[in-house]
């Protein structure tokens, strides 16, 4: 019987959603109860929202606690955080916490949904095998009060109900997704190249009418000043961020081995242009690989959501600033892969890039966690103590997934 003929959701599956659910919501927002914490993202959507009912929205995109602490959203999210001014802070980053834990909890069970519909059975427990996985980006993602769940969550929804025929949920999911995160773009050309036009059309539609409805709402005498400040802030803070040690991008894992950047991992020594470009073809690369290498024997809907996978990764790595939370956008991929190597593990034994790929997933989540470094008595590298990120483990584990998950698309049927 095909996976996809089967009910993703099973009961089981439900059992580890539920005690999935319960474990972090007792670790978050009812220990943020007894705990009120400093979540750095969350106090800037709060402080624009406080901006906005004060009457301050011409300064949405001024910065706030800190320089580099600004608002980097489409104007459209300014309205959805609204509510948030009306809530004390401490009741605010709760409930926050709250929604959180009910993105991933969906963005989860989506990705069990979205393996059957491409014909890969997904085990009851896949979601906590995505917990596992990513629990290093998961947890950076409650601790600071971030979106990036939700993020891959909109990303869940646009490819679910682009296989479900709902082409205008679709469209509004993805443009959703773009709004809140420019680098979501990336689908827009797959559509085109793909002669999904109408598609791409309707996305770029929604994500106009609501950013320009938004920006007339606002600033009814300026509608155009917010667009320009949103894109003055994306510009600014991009490149001044890029080489921050903090950052897991493609492009600071490019400047890691290939510029003298001071760790002495390098191989080569380029400028930072020359970084910037070696970056450019490399994801240009990628891309094609997605795109312009497609399977003989893939059908329609495995090879979108095989597709929606792979762009999904790429989206998060070829981000100009990618932080540690930011991988929690991939709890599609990462289930992806998961149910593909339970589901049929002749097609990773038997394939040695496949196996090589798989394991270094599971090898460089390990990596990402600071007791293992200290149980090898690694606690500094060159001076800093979180050996992964001058490793650069998690843009690695990125690569990995993408080359497992583009080798096991041949085998889709």
């Amino acid at each position: 019987m095909r996976a996809e003929n089967l009910s993703p959701l099973r009961w089981p599956a439900w059992i580890w959603l539920s005690a999935l659910s319960l474990i972090f919501f007792i670790r978050f927002p009812i220990n943020f109860v007894l705990y009120p914490p400093f979540l750095m993202d969350f106090d800037v959507y709060r402080a624009v929202s406080v901006r906005i009912v004060g009457g301050g929205a011409s300064a949405l995109y001024d910065p706030t606690s800190t320089a580099v602490m600004m608002f980097k959203y489409a104007p459209f999210w300014a309205l959805v955080w609204i509510p948030l001014a009306w809530l004390p802070p401490h009741a605010g980053a709760i409930l926050w916490a709250t929604k959180t834990v009910a993105w991933l909890i969906l963005a989860c069970a989506g990705a069990q949904w979205l393996c059957a519909k491409a014909g890969v059975r997904a085990p009851a427990w896949l979601a906590v095998a995505i917990v596992s996985l990513l629990v290093r980006s998961l947890t950076g993602e409650f601790l600071n009060g971030q979106v990036d769940i939700l993020w891959g969550l909109l990303v869940i929804g646009f490819l679910l109900a682009d296989a479900l025929k709902r082409s205008w949920w679709a469209a509004a999911s993805l443009a959703l997704a773009i709004s809140l995160k420019l680098p979501a773009l990336i689908f827009l050309p797959y559509l085109f190249i793909r002669r999904r036009v109408r598609l791409a059309v309707q996305v770029l539609t929604i994500f106009l009418a609501l950013n320009a409805a938004t920006c007339v709402a606002l600033e009814p005498s300026r509608p155009f000043h917010l667009i320009g400040a949103w894109a003055s802030v994306l510009w600014s803070s991009g490149p001044a961020r890029a080489f921050e040690i903090g950052n897991q991008s493609l492009l600071a894992l490019a400047a890691r081995f290939l510029s003298a950047d001071g760790y002495h991992l390098n191989v080569m020594a380029l400028s930072h242009g020359g970084v910037f470009i070696a970056t450019l073809l490399l994801s240009a690369a990628l891309f094609a690989l997605v795109v312009f290498g497609p399977p003989k024997r893939a059908e329609e809907p495995a090879r979108s959501l095989f597709d929606g996978a792979l762009l999904t990764i790429l989206m998060v790595l070829c981000s100009p600033t990618v932080w540690t939370a930011t991988y929690s956008a991939l709890i599609f991929p990462v289930g992806l892969a998961v149910a593909c190597a339970v589901s049929r593990p002749r097609a990773t034994w038997r394939d040695p890039l496949s196996l090589m790929a798989a394991s270094a997933v599971v090898v460089l989540s390990i990596f990402t966690h600071s007791y293992f470094w200290h149980a090898i008595g690694v606690r500094y590298f060159r001076g800093e103590s979180y050996v992964f990120l001058v490793l650069m483990a998690l843009p690695w584990l990125g690569l990995a997934l993408f080359v497992y998950l583009w080798r096991q698309r041949t085998s889709c049927n």
